[in-house]
């Protein structure tokens, strides 16, 4: 029986590691159904980790539940779709529908600047790729992140009054989360660094415009051209845009209040002000300091 016994044993381990390998192709496999899913190009999603896979795809339907219930609704027409495409058949015509099926890139490439959508939480639900452009971040990073991961820690206070969240949790949550340590990717110390959204009152969202226009300081991997240093790892942006309400009825009564759902927004980025464009008078000359206030370059006046 001693002969038998180690041979028993090595068959369990080898039954027990054809079953752990054979589990992790399955979920390699179901991570791999549910990335190619997601509304991204292929090439993105075939990148993509599996805490990834789940990040996005919560955002994502975050998203549709953001567009669904708000007013007005942002769900596609379904009903018509494929009748008018039947009659527009005219060799006029098809140009029009190529270019109305990408009409939301072409609006993207012509702005100057990028879209975001953010939840009450402080998350961005969406946020468009033109932000590589002005910012040097990913869309794939952003996207179901906390946005004061990416703000400066000054402007916190000044995000979560847009967004409608508690007065009393900004200090515990939103201004201490320090950005320069947080992760590019979602992380769950980020959920801790989210400050909650106050609850609506049925006064508050009918007194509150739903307009918003501010300017924050955000996070960007970009530096200046011509210089190999990063100016100060943050850009001025001018944030434009629409609190989006959801119609609810109040308890007890026959009436019904807008809830805010979140931040619908287009952000454009301020150039930095150069040296070129302050005016020089004849008493005044240009000399540069490093952190140590060593004179590096001075003018020869």
């Amino acid at each position: 029986t001693h002969p038998s016994t180690p041979s028993l044993q090595n068959l369990r381990k080898e039954k027990s590691r054809n079953a752990a390998r054979s589990r992790r192709g399955k979920e390699n496999f179901e991570f791999f159904e549910l990335a190619k899913m997601l509304p991204l190009p292929g090439a993105i999603t075939s990148q993509l980790d599996k805490a990834s896979v789940i990040r996005l795809t919560i955002s994502y339907l975050h998203m549709r539940t953001f567009a669904s219930q708000g007013d007005p609704p942002w769900s596609p027409l379904l009903e018509g779709d494929s009748n008018c495409s039947k009659v527009r058949r005219s060799s006029h015509s098809l140009a029009t529908d190529m270019f109305e099926q990408h009409l939301g890139a072409h609006l993207l490439q012509s702005l100057d600047g990028f879209v975001f959508v953010v939840s009450q939480e402080g998350r961005f639900l969406y946020i468009s790729e033109t932000v590589s452009i002005y910012l040097g971040l990913s869309q794939v990073e952003l996207t179901g992140s906390s946005v004061f991961d990416y703000i400066h820690p000054a402007d916190h206070v000044e995000m979560a009054e847009r967004l409608g969240i508690r007065p009393h949790l900004r200090a515990e949550a939103g201004c201490h989360t320090a950005p320069e340590s947080a992760s590019s990717s979602a992380s769950a110390s980020s959920l801790a660094g989210t400050p909650e959204p106050a609850p609506s009152s049925p006064h508050s969202p009918a007194d509150d415009p739903p307009d918003r226009g501010f300017f924050i300081r955000m996070k960007s991997t970009l530096t200046k051209r011509g210089l190999h240093v990063k100016s100060s790892g943050y850009k001025v942006i001018h944030v434009t845009g629409r609190i989006r309400c959801r119609p609810a009825l109040v308890p007890g009564s026959a009436r019904s209040v807008r809830r805010p759902m979140g931040l619908v927004a287009l952000a454009h980025t301020l150039p930095p002000s150069t040296l070129n464009e302050v005016r020089m008078e004849s008493h005044m000359f240009v000399f540069r300091v490093n952190m140590d206030l060593q004179v590096t370059y001075c003018e020869n006046r």
